[in-house]
């Protein structure tokens, strides 16, 4: 064990460090978390849209309730990129030197991110025998799910580029005396127009390749070979290793993983809903609501089931007290009671099955889903402290619903025997404090 421990130290740790302060994940994970009320009404507006109930789907139809229904993802989730590319470059922004100049930046990555959308067909009027042109269009396709990433990399761009050229100097400098809000404009003004130039220079540029745009090119060499690796079991079993193992030495992992989980299987999540409001087949087996939904559920390691264990069966004082403290927080996923009372970290004990635990339902979850017996998730994100059983059925229905029972006691059996041994120990040392008395 201490030699196990002298390795991760050594290695594993300070690469984690380094992950969690990385000021690229971080903004991501930020803005990622900050337009989850956008995403939640687009997913609740599709999921009450799309409610497979013969004579409800004929009441909201024949209605005009269904087409009301429709309107709100059109805007929230068929735009997500919309929104994350602002959100990303502001808390970059923020986080980084230029929190005066933040809702600039934001600003400014939303207006190159248009910038770069390629142009679709030109709608047109018929006015007797002329054809008038009315607009060009925006391809809707890369304000959706499939420009996330591309969103990513302008939302980071940008205020790079910015803080370049204000470091070269180059900015309006207007007279004491003039309003704050008018001389932060002037001083934005140079930095507006490079960073104008640039992508416009980048849209260009692609505009002659076979990729034709940015957006086309960043989803086929980069978006697209993520989502098929995401959609490997194995990446994700390891992305729920790592999360117990370092909650184990006493890391976060949640903040460790999450930034990666959300860059990766939030698009599929979204795809998913995207797919779900169109009526097809849900592309993506996984997405990041497997976290909450299978893997983690009571929190990091699985918990919910060993504190099931410990309110029903602990003997000893300490034990029972923890488990009547511990309980109401794991059912809606926080399970820092346990991590810090039981304790888990650095317990050699417990070790073992709070790192087999989530792997475990996960795979069994994963099985069952590929068999067709559980559903494909839709796409729902499911807030931090969203209780059990209720976030199985936004997430599925009712049968995600009944199998998180079957996952909590898959938990429970793993842990009893090692609980009964740290009950056992607690009930000694009682005892041994009791004789001393």
């Amino acid at each position: 064990m201490d030699k196990v421990t002298g390795v991760v130290e050594k290695y594993l740790l300070p690469a984690a460090e380094k992950l969690s302060t990385n000021k690229y994940l971080k903004a991501i994970s930020k803005g990622f978390s900050i337009i989850l009320p956008i995403i939640m009404i687009g997913a609740i507006f599709t999921l009450l849209s799309s409610l497979q109930i013969g004579p409800y789907q004929t009441f909201i139809t024949n209605t005009g309730i269904k087409s009301f229904l429709d309107f709100a993802p059109t805007v929230t989730t068929n735009m997500l990129s919309l929104y994350t590319v602002f959100v990303i470059a502001y808390y970059y922004a923020q986080d980084n030197y230029m929190q005066s100049d933040a809702l600039v930046v934001g600003l400014l990555a939303l207006f190159a991110f248009v910038i770069l959308i390629p142009q679709g067909s030109s709608v047109v009027a018929k006015n007797g025998k002329d054809i008038i042109p009315v607009l060009n269009v925006l391809e809707m396709r890369f304000l959706g799910t499939a420009g996330l990433f591309s969103a990513m990399i302008v939302g980071l761009l940008t205020p790079a580029i910015y803080k370049f050229v204000l470091n070269l100097g180059w900015v309006i400098k207007m007279p004491e005396g003039v309003p704050p809000a008018v001389s932060k404009a002037f001083n934005a003004m140079i930095p507006a127009f490079i960073v104008a130039i640039v992508f416009s220079l980048v849209r260009s540029a692609f505009a002659i390749t076979t990729f034709k745009s940015f957006n086309l090119f960043i989803y086929t060499v980069l978006q697209a070979p993520l989502l098929r690796i995401g959609n490997s079991p194995i990446a994700f079993a390891l992305l729920v290793f790592l999360c117990s193992l370092f909650w184990f030495f006493g890391i976060h992992g949640g903040q460790i993983v999450m930034p990666i989980l959300s860059a990766i299987y939030m698009p599929m999540a979204m795809e998913n809903l995207t797919a779900l409001q169109a009526g097809q087949a849900m592309p993506n087996v996984l997405s990041n609501t497997w976290w909450f939904i299978y893997s983690s559920v009571g929190g990091g390691g699985g918990t919910l089931g060993l504190c099931l264990v410990i309110f029903f069966f602990a003997k000893s004082n300490r034990f029972k007290q923890l488990g009547r403290l511990a309980l109401p927080a794991s059912l809606c996923g926080i399970n820092e009671p346990l991590i810090f009372g039981l304790p888990i970290v650095l317990n050699p004990v417990i070790v073992i099955p709070f790192i087999i635990t989530p792997l475990i339902t996960f795979t069994i979850a994963y099985m069952f889903t590929k068999l067709g017996i559980l559903p494909i998730l839709n796409g729902m994100q499911i807030s931090a402290g969203t209780p059990v059983i209720f976030s199985g059925w936004l997430a599925g229905g009712i049968k995600v619903a009944l199998f998180q029972f079957v996952v909590v006691a898959i938990q429970m059996l793993i842990y009893y025997p090692f609980f009964k041994t740290l009950d056992q120990q607690a009930i000694d040392e009682e005892s041994a404090i009791e004789n001393t008395k």
